[in-house]
């Protein structure tokens, strides 16, 4: 079932999910997803989601009312909406719904997991399979279907996972028909991740030269790493306070977990002096001296995951495009922004042009360089360096003006964003 949603506020909802739930008297065989991540949510703009109902049924007529209610990150939750929809009977003689695990893929770090079916039919059921891997498993000889007040029937039974990927589904039967459920993926890894934690900013709000892309290459990161195994940290055009309280939350989080961080920001940039700086949205920039006030320092950030104790870090700047800053502040407030020195061996830096030069804010929804980022980060077993020299390729065949993404700083080690398992591999391990 479709469902499109507003925010009629007057600010940017920030890393939102929708619960939906029944605010009615449930009807026999209709169930629904009761929560749906949305992500940030732009103020005046529609978002339109799909409501999965299991299992796509309903065994009688009736109404059902939803009660609707967006919650935010930080705390902030919407006046309820209500929708009611009317039921009609689809009665079928046999049909079979996943209740668990609902996600067509799924990632698991314990050997075995719950899997549980609703079961419609008309007829007695005869006989029921379930497959792992394209094996039998289980059968009714050795289980048994449940009655349900929701479902005719719920089948529930534990199995054991290989490791890697497992393909899961049940085919029943009542004599006269054979139907069979979707196939489920579920990843089982015996080795939990290194702990994954980004940090992604994305400014064009501007009050002077804003920019369309950056909150777009914001959202498509974030989800893109979400489904890396990243925790996210999200921040769409943030002011200072907003970015410095990001900041302290990244840290905190880093310096608790470690593992890997990444940090990625799209907005304007400026460089004073040889220092780099964030623009945040709302600033107050009018000359030199307000820089160091009003913007946040690159340097803060890559001092927050040094002193972190995480094992990698990694800096992904698409923040050069040409801006009025630079000009407006002095003569020393360079175009683009300059080269950063990481120490040690555990830091990567990519930008998106060469130090000192400018980017454009791009023509589609993406800028360039953050384009090329998300296709390279879908390839499966690339390691991080080769991932960047990927982008380099691809950005410096589609870029015109040759300003190329700027180097990077050597790794000791092998990162894995994408495989069946996700391994961070240092060459001086045995």
């Amino acid at each position: 079932m479709e469902i499109t949603v507003k925010n009629t506020g007057n600010g940017i909802g920030k890393t939102v999910n929708l619960d939906v739930l029944l605010d009615s008297e449930p009807v026999k065989g209709f169930k629904h997803t009761s929560s749906k991540y949305v992500g940030n949510m732009i103020d005046g703009k529609e978002y339109t989601f799909e409501l999965e109902l299991f299992p796509q049924i309903s065994m009688a007529n009736g109404k059902v009312r939803f009660k609707v209610e967006a919650l935010e990150t930080n705390g902030y939750n919407s006046k309820p909406s209500y929708f009611s929809v009317n039921l009609e009977s689809k009665r079928q003689t046999l049909a079979v719904g996943w209740i668990n695990p609902l996600e067509d893929n799924s990632k698991v770090y314990e050997p075995e997991i719950d899997v549980r079916f609703c079961i419609v039919s008309a007829e007695p059921v005869k006989s029921y399979k379930l497959y792992l891997n394209g094996e039998l498993y289980s059968d009714s000889r050795g289980m048994k279907l449940i009655k349900s007040t929701e479902c005719d029937y719920e089948f529930e039974s534990k199995v054991k996972l290989r490791n890697g990927v497992n393909r899961l589904y049940l085919e029943l039967s009542n004599g006269r028909e054979l139907v069979s459920s979707e196939t489920r993926f579920v990843t089982y890894s015996e080795k939990r991740l290194e702990h994954r934690l980004a940090l992604i900013i994305g400014n064009g709000k501007y009050a002077m030269a804003p920019l369309r892309n950056p909150p777009n290459d914001a959202i498509a990161m974030a989800k893109a790493l979400r489904a890396l195994d990243f925790e996210v940290i999200e921040v769409i055009d943030g002011d200072k306070r907003e970015i410095n309280d990001a900041l302290k939350n990244f840290n905190d989080r880093l310096e608790q977990n470690k593992g890997v961080g990444l940090f990625y920001y799209a907005g304007h940039g400026i460089q004073i002096k040889g220092e780099n700086y964030l623009v945040p949205i709302g600033h107050n920039i009018e000359h030199e001296a307000d820089v160091e006030d009003e913007g946040v320092r690159i340097n803060k950030v890559l001092t927050y995951m040094q002193n972190s104790g995480t094992r990698m870090n990694i800096v992904i700047l698409d923040a050069c495009r040409d801006n009025p800053y630079a000009t407006r502040s002095a003569r020393s407030g360079s175009r683009g922004l300059a080269q950063i020195y990481a120490e040690g061996s555990g830091s990567l830096i990519a930008y998106a042009t060469s130090p000192g030069s400018v980017a454009a804010d791009g023509e589609g929804n993406n800028g360039l360089y953050t384009q090329e980022l998300l296709k390279a980060i879908e390839t499966p077993g690339l390691e991080i360096g080769m991932i960047f020299r990927k982008v380099l390729t691809n950005v410096k065949k589609s870029h015109k003006d040759n300003k190329f993404p700027g180097p990077m700083h050597p790794l000791k080690e092998n990162f894995i964003l994408k495989d069946n398992i996700w391994l961070l591999v240092s060459e001086n391990q045995p």
